[in-house]
C-alpha cells in the first residue's frame, strides 16, 4: 500500500482527536516515539510530511514510460508527441483533474509550421528570375498564380500625412513598385523629418519594410516589389539566415499582401531605369506597361500538436473558489528521432514531467485529507519547447488562466542528473533562479525549507531568458525555474536514456520543489 493512503489515514485520525489537543505537536499526532522527542527538535510541517509520498517507484515508473522508445523522443507534431500528451491526458483524468472550461478536455490545440523555402517563379514578358538569387520574402504566403500587364509605381510607398505616395491613386489588386529609402528635397533634406535626420520610413531598415508593407495592405495592394539598393545586402543576408536552419514557427495568417524585395535586374527590366532618382514621378497614377507573371508555392509543413492542462481548484479562507492561480509548467517534447536512433529525452524532459506527476498525487492526497490549498494549482505540459518554444508562445498568445490572476509560474526541468563533474553522494545541489518575488524574503524562506532537506543544497542562479517561463517573464508574471544541470555528455543525445536518471537525486529534488509550492499555494499571500 502506497505511503499516501497510510498518511492519509494518520491525518484523518488526527482530524478526529484535534479538538482536546491543539497545542500538541504533529509529530506526536503521528506517533513519534518519545524517545525521538526532544524540545529543539524540527516537528515535521504538513507540507513534508505530504512530500513523502513522492516515491523513486512512482517517479522511475513514469520517466521510463515517457522516454520509453515506443514514443520516439516525443518530437513536436509526430506520432511519438501524440501518444505522450495521451499519456499526460490519461494521468490527469485518471487523478480527476479539471480542466480550463474553453478547452476540449485537457488539450489546447495548436498548428505550426516548418520553415521550408517556397517555390517561386517571377517572369515579365523578356526573363525568368530566380527566387533566392534575384528577388526574396520574409512572410509567409498562400500558393498562387497570376498574371497582370501593368505594374504601378508608387515611389517610395511612403503614407504619412507629410507625404502620401499613394494620394491620387488606386492600387486595389494591383501590383505594385517601390524604392527604399524616403524622398528628399533639393537641399537634400528629409522632406518628412523635415532635416537631415531621416524619418520612420527609412531610419531602420526593418521598421521601414513593415510600415511600407502596411501601407500597400491598406490601400489593397495584390503585390509588392520593393527595390532597396542601399540596404540590398543587408536583406539578403537576412534571408539566408531566415531559411537557414529548418525551424518550426507557429502558424501565422497569411497577409494578404505578396511583397518581395527586388534586385538591379528585375528594376532595370520593369522600369527601364538603373536608379529610382531617375524615374519622372508625379502624385499621379503611373503605369508600366510591362507584364508579368508569377507562380508561388508554399512548401510549409504544418503540423498540429497541443498543450496539456489540468487544474487542482483551490478555495479562499472563507471556503469560496479562489480566483487566483499558480502554474506548474514542464515541457514533454523532445528531439524525435534522427538517423535511426531515438533522442528519448529522459532527463530532457521526462523527469519534469514525472516530478509534476508526483506533485499532483501529492496535492490531491492533501485535499482528500481536508488540506485545501488557497490557490488554483494549473499542470500545463508544453509541446514545442525544443522547436523554439512553440507551446509556451502560443500560450501566452492565447492564455486559458487570466495573466493578471497568475500569481506565479514554477518550471520543473531536468531534474535527474548532476554535473559529469559531480558524483552522486549524500548532497544533491539544485538550481533555482526566480524573478518577481521579495528577494530576500524569497530567499529566506527556501533556505528556511532545505535546512529540513538536508540532503539538498540550494544554488541561487540569475534569471535569464532560456526556457518556457521566458514567456511569462516578458508578461511580468513572477516566476520560478528549477533546474539540474545541462553539463552531462548524455545532453541532448539519443544516450539520454532513462536508464541514465538518478531516481534518488529526483526524489529528493521533487520533494523539496513541492515544499516551496506549497507555501506558495497554503499562505495567507505572496
Amino acid at each position: 500500500m502506497k505511503i499516501k493512503i497510510i498518511l492519509s489515514a494518520l491525518i484523518f485520525s488526527m482530524l478526529l482527536f484535534s479538538c482536546g489537543s491543539k497545542k500538541k505537536k504533529l509529530a506526536e499526532k503521528y506517533g513519534v516515539e518519545e524517545k525521538e522527542k526532544e524540545e529543539n527538535k524540527h516537528e515535521p510541517t504538513l507540507a513534508e510530511i505530504f512530500a513523502e509520498s513522492i516515491t523513486v517507484d512512482d517517479l522511475d515508473y513514469h520517466t521510463y514510460n515517457l522516454a520509453s522508445d515506443s514514443m520516439q523522443g516525443r518530437r513536436t507534431g509526430t506520432a511519438g508527441a501524440r501518444k505522450a500528451a495521451k499519456y499526460i491526458r490519461d494521468f490527469f483524468l485518471d487523478q480527476q483533474l479539471l480542466f480550463p472550461m474553453q478547452l476540449d478536455g485537457y488539450k489546447q490545440k495548436f498548428t505550426a509550421s516548418q520553415n521550408n523555402l517556397p517555390e517561386v517563379v517571377l517572369s515579365t514578358d523578356r526573363k525568368s528570375y530566380k527566387y533566392g538569387t534575384d528577388f526574396i520574402s520574409f512572410f509567409p504566403h498562400d500558393s498562387i498564380d497570376f498574371a497582370v500587364d501593368d505594374i504601378i509605381y508608387a515611389g517610395y510607398g511612403v503614407d504619412d500625412f507629410r507625404y502620401n505616395d499613394y494620394a491620387y491613386q488606386d492600387v486595389k489588386d494591383k501590383v505594385v513598385l517601390i524604392a527604399g529609402t524616403e524622398p528628399r528635397d533639393v537641399y537634400g533634406n528629409f522632406i518628412i523629418s523635415g532635416g537631415q535626420e531621416p524619418s520612420k520610413w527609412s531610419e531602420d531598415p526593418i521598421h521601414a519594410y513593415i510600415l511600407k508593407r502596411n501601407a500597400a495592405m491598406k490601400h489593397g495592394a495584390k503585390a509588392l516589389l520593393i527595390y532597396d539598393p542601399i540596404n540590398h545586402d543587408y536583406f539578403w543576408r537576412n534571408f539566408k539566415k531566415h531559411f537557414a536552419k529548418n525551424k518550426m514557427d507557429i502558424s501565422v495568417k497569411k497577409d494578404s499582401v505578396f511583397d518581395f524585395f527586388i534586385n538591379k535586374d528585375i528594376f532595370e527590366d520593369i522600369t527601364g531605369y538603373e536608379n529610382p532618382k531617375d524615374i519622372e514621378y508625379t502624385k499621379k497614377t503611373r503605369k508600366m506597361s510591362v507584364p508579368i507573371t508569377m507562380s508561388y508555392k508554399n512548401t510549409d509543413e504544418v503540423i498540429e500538436s497541443e498543450n496539456v492542462i489540468g487544474i487542482i481548484p483551490g478555495q479562499d479562507k472563507k471556503g469560496k473558489e479562489s480566483d487566483q492561480y499558480i502554474i506548474i509548467i514542464s515541457h514533454y517534447d523532445g528531439l524525435g528521432r534522427e538517423n535511426g536512433k531515438v533522442y528519448n529525452g529522459a532527463n530532457d524532459n521526462a523527469t519534469g514531467v514525472a516530478s509534476s506527476f508526483e506533485m499532483v498525487e501529492a496535492f490531491k492526497t492533501a485535499i482528500d485529507t481536508g488540506f485545501v490549498p488557497r490557490r488554483n494549482l494549473v499542470f500545463i505540459n508544453f509541446s514545442g519547447k525544443e522547436e523554439e518554444m512553440l507551446g509556451s508562445r502560443f500560450y501566452i498568445a492565447h492564455p486559458v488562466i487570466p495573466l493578471e490572476k497568475t500569481m506565479a509560474v514554477i518550471e520543473l526541468h531536468k531534474l535527474g542528473r548532476l554535473r559529469d563533474s559531480e558524483q552522486i553522494g549524500d548532497f544533491y545541489p539544485i538550481n533555482i533562479a526566480f524573478d518577481g518575488f521579495n528577494k530576500k524574503g524569497f530567499k529566506q524562506s527556501v533556505n528556511n525549507i532545505q535546512a529540513y532537506n538536508e540532503h539538498i543544497t540550494v544554488k541561487f542562479k540569475p534569471l535569464v531568458e532560456h526556457s518556457d517561463y521566458t514567456q511569462f517573464m516578458k508578461k511580468k508574471v513572477p516566476v520560478i525555474y528549477f533546474y539540474g544541470s545541462s553539463n552531462y555528455k548524455e545532453f541532448h543525445e539519443p544516450t539520454d536514456t532513462p536508464d541514465k536518471v538518478s531516481y534518488d537525486i529526483l526524489e529528493k529534488r521533487t520533494r523539496f520543489i513541492f515544499q516551496i509550492i506549497w507555501e506558495i499555494a497554503y499562505q495567507k499571500k505572496i
